[in-house]
């Protein structure tokens, strides 16, 4: 299976530097136009999909629904609760001057905070899971940074870390995932 991976498009909150885990914001207007613009870019790509799903967040579900418009997909979006944003716990609203730091700490961890094992354990479960639905099939998913830095740490965790990798609002990771392993493919910037 090749899982793309979309990050969302930009909200307020990540406008203004301000963590917004499962805070559930929408798209602001500049978040709208990164998802029409790499809605655009995959049709003249003549990419296609054979599935569309979404992590439960109006913010994820926002970005694929312009981008299923754009690509004039038939399918539904499947929204899939388990790739939801990680729960940052008191971290939420708080300015990423001052949460960032405590997350990118080795092994921080809070009551409710989902530090980062049981991040990756959620999102890698979910992805193998994935497999077994859409085997031998591409599908394309919109989710969160900490979503997509996880799949990626799991793949490669000598290249990639959850705590100093960026990913910006509409970027995508196109990872192959077979035989229950993950493996990154490339990354595509949509964002300049």
């Amino acid at each position: 299976m090749i899982l793309a991976m979309v990050r969302h498009g930009q909200t307020h909150y990540n406008q203004k530097g301000i963590i917004q885990g499962r805070i559930d914001n929408p798209l602001n207007e500049n978040g709208k136009q990164q998802a029409k613009v790499l809605g655009s870019y995959l049709k003249i790509l003549d990419t296609t999909f054979d599935a569309l799903c979404s992590s439960p967040l109006s913010r994820a579900l926002e970005t694929a629904f312009i981008i299923k418009n754009e690509l004039s997909m038939h399918h539904s979006i499947h929204v899939i609760q388990t790739f939801v944003e990680r729960d940052f716990h008191l971290l939420d609203g708080k300015p990423v001057e001052i949460g960032m730091p405590l997350v990118r700490q080795k092994g921080y961890s809070h009551p409710g905070y989902e530090d980062d094992e049981k991040l990756i354990k959620r999102i890698v479960n979910t992805a193998l899971k994935l497999e077994n639905k859409y085997k031998e099939q591409k599908v394309l998913c919109v989710a969160h940074s900490h979503v997509i830095k996880a799949l990626m740490t799991y793949a490669d965790p000598n290249q990639y870390q959850i705590s100093n990798y960026m990913l910006d609002n509409g970027d995508m990771i196109y990872f192959e995932i077979k035989n229950q392993n993950v493996k990154v493919l490339k990354h595509e910037k949509m964002t300049r």
